[in-house]
């Protein structure tokens, strides 16, 4: 049984209070539960209003880069688009840039129903964060991309502490995310 490692800090995590790993996901859970929740009047699934969010943000993708922003794979993209163009809330175009690739589009009525999820969605998100101060929802915001970040590229947390350029940018990219 391997034994307990010390934090940065030098103590070893207190056994008496929840890991973060835990908290996290179990804020996950009873996020995308809530989320599902507040999107069912719409008819919208989490990943079904995922890809209409990241559609609109992001504009004209593949199957490919939109499974892969919305955390799920490439199969279950296809179902996910074949509910959405079925509603016609997506429209499909081959790429100017290379013929084999299609592009998938948000339509006008696909916009208007992104639109009411997304208050819908951001009255759930008020609710949630209602017990923070805006310091702390600034705070919270940088720390979360911190640790995605942390866990997408192991190894760049310590350049982040040695002032290397690939550390400074991660720096610069939770400021960003606190002055949002």
């Amino acid at each position: 049984m391997p034994s307990a490692r010390p934090s940065p800090t030098g103590s070893r995590p207190d056994p008496s209070r929840p890991r973060v790993t835990y908290l996290v996901g179990r804020l996950n859970r009873v996020l995308r539960r809530r989320l599902g929740e507040t999107l069912a009047p719409f008819k919208v699934s989490v990943p079904q209003y995922t890809t209409l969010s990241v559609l609109h943000a992001r504009g004209n993708l593949s199957n490919a880069e939109l499974a892969k922003r919305a955390f799920i794979s490439p199969q279950a993209m296809n179902e996910v688009i074949q509910g959405l163009e079925a509603r016609k809330l997506v429209t499909r175009r081959a790429s100017s840039s290379h013929g084999r690739i299609v592009q998938l589009l948000l339509t006008q009525r696909g916009l208007d129903l992104m639109h009411e999820c997304d208050s819908a969605v951001h009255r759930l998100e008020e609710a949630m964060l209602s017990g923070l101060t805006v310091l702390e929802r600034k705070l919270l915001r940088g720390a979360l991309a911190t640790c995605a970040q942390s866990l997408e590229h192991p190894g760049v947390a310590a350049e982040a502490h040695s002032g290397s350029a690939e550390g400074s940018r991660r720096g610069r990219l939770a400021e960003e995310a606190v002055s949002t």
